[in-house]
């Protein structure tokens, strides 16, 4: 609220909750999608190791209610992403919100993200959520639109739009649009919708108010209230979420149950972006981790992508980047495995509090401390020159902790995905026979799958460009 650095203070002194808006799982996420997941992971990380206190971190699965209109600054309307997923696909709606859940999740695993403590998922919370709704209505927050759905009144709310500021409350206002002749006002916002297609979804339930589904922002406030209580620590996700889900989701919580704030601290990472410009599947400017894999990354390689730019500032992904990212990580591993010291990693246990003291230590917990400076932190490991015994035991506790990126471990043998062992060894074969044309074609083929084969006499290898 205040957009200033502040002491970071707990509700709780002995514990500390913090929620995220997870992905909506009617597709595969993307690496921008990925970067927000990172972030939050080292957030808690950070608390938990750094600050000692034991976190209770709520992560949700969105698989019902989120609209396809919503990124075109019209949030109520559109046909319901899950639905039209598994029209395109020629599946039910929960079987593209549990096929692509299982993908995030292998995702996260790749990118050496700690297990979410809760991830409650929104179909399994429709109680808690019409409850709200009941709550707000009793109220007199709520009006039905007929033939739509239930909406709040954002007119009743006191500081509607607190965290977006007056200005720029001015704007949104000004910019908005009424597709409801019954909308009372531009900033209303649905709380459950109505199916009136006539036709049976896949995603239904009976309410109060007519057969429907609940709508995106009192999912997250249902399902962080259930396991977090009415009053949290921090509430976290991307910039682009702080005009429309964030803005109301602080409206409907702090109406229902009267807390106010209902967050203490927000956090709100800046945008990943790709060739200088917003990632965009629709016209393919876009990447996903298989892609990663597949180019003979791993999951340590764009982690440490990731560390090198601020929570808030915008970065800019290509393939070139996470290139040199790779190497510069691979680099720093072989400065620290390379000194006089051996460090014996069968011992290293995560520490409950991480109460180191080295030189290097300090610095590095001064920079993680403020305002969570990965850059500063990974630009000192580079700087660094001198290590003994006790200063690798503590980067030892700091990788396995924070950082995650494998400094001192052995490098994971990445599998080579089928079709190039078959291309290479198609390649191998033209090359016997003195097939030029072809093994030509060939090596092109390998070049635009980002790998190179170097021939020798008996054998072949490949190798990532």
């Amino acid at each position: 609220m205040t957009r200033s650095l502040e002491e970071f203070t707990p509700v709780d002194p002995t514990k500390v909750t913090i929620y995220s808006c997870g992905p909506t799982v009617y597709s595969r996420q993307h690496l921008g999608n990925l970067r927000a997941a990172f972030l939050v992971d080292l957030y808690k990380n950070v608390i938990k190791y750094i600050g000692g206190y034991p976190v209770t971190h709520v992560m949700n699965i969105t698989d019902v209610g989120h609209l396809t209109g919503d990124n075109e600054g019209d949030a109520d309307h559109g046909e319901d992403r899950m639905e039209k997923g598994a029209r395109q696909q020629g599946i039910t709606a929960r079987d593209v919100a549990e096929k692509f859940t299982k993908i995030y999740m292998q995702d996260l695993a790749l990118l050496n993200i700690d297990h979410f403590e809760v991830m409650p998922r929104a179909t399994d919370h429709i109680a808690e959520q019409i409850t709200m709704v009941e709550e707000l209505e009793k109220k007199w927050y709520t009006y039905i639109i007929e033939g739509d759905g239930v909406y709040m009144d954002t007119s009743k709310v006191t500081n509607y739009g607190k965290l977006i500021g007056k200005k720029h409350m001015e704007g949104l206002e000004q910019r908005a649009r009424i597709n409801d002749a019954w909308k009372r006002n531009v900033t209303d916002f649905a709380l459950w919708k109505f199916n009136t297609t006539g036709k049976k979804r896949d995603m239904e339930w009976e309410s109060p108010w007519w057969i429907g589904f609940p709508w995106w922002h009192i999912e997250c406030s249902a399902m962080s209230m259930k396991y977090l209580g009415n009053h949290i620590d921090i509430h976290t996700w991307g910039m682009e979420h702080i005009a429309i889900h964030h803005t109301n989701e602080i409206c409907q919580s702090e109406c229902s149950h009267g807390h106010t704030p209902w967050v203490n601290n927000r956090v709100h990472n800046q945008r990943l972006m790709m060739n200088g410009k917003k990632i965009a599947k629709s016209d393919g400017n876009v990447a996903f981790m298989n892609e990663v894999i597949e180019k003979w990354y791993s999951g340590k390689d764009l982690r440490y992508f990731f560390l090198q730019a601020h929570y808030r500032s915008f970065q800019d992904f290509t393939w070139e980047w996470l290139e040199a990212a790779s190497k510069a990580r691979r680099k720093l591993k072989f400065k620290l495995q390379n000194t006089p010291w051996r460090i014996d990693l069968s011992n290293t246990i995560k520490p409950k509090t991480m109460n180191i003291e080295s030189k290097l230590w300090n610095h590095i917990i001064s920079y993680l401390s403020n305002d969570f400076d990965t850059v500063r932190a990974i630009a000192l490991l580079h700087e660094y020159t001198w290590f003994d015994i006790e200063t690798l035991q503590d980067l030892v506790a700091i990788d396995v902790c924070i950082l995650k990126i494998w400094l001192f471990e052995e490098e994971e043998i990445i599998e080579i995905p089928e079709n190039i062992k078959t291309l290479a060894e198609r390649r191998r074969q033209a090359k016997i026979v003195k097939n030029r044309t072809l093994a030509d074609e060939l090596r092109d083929e390998l070049t635009a799958e980002w790998r190179t084969m170097l021939d020798g006499k008996e054998t072949y290898e490949l190798q990532k460009i």
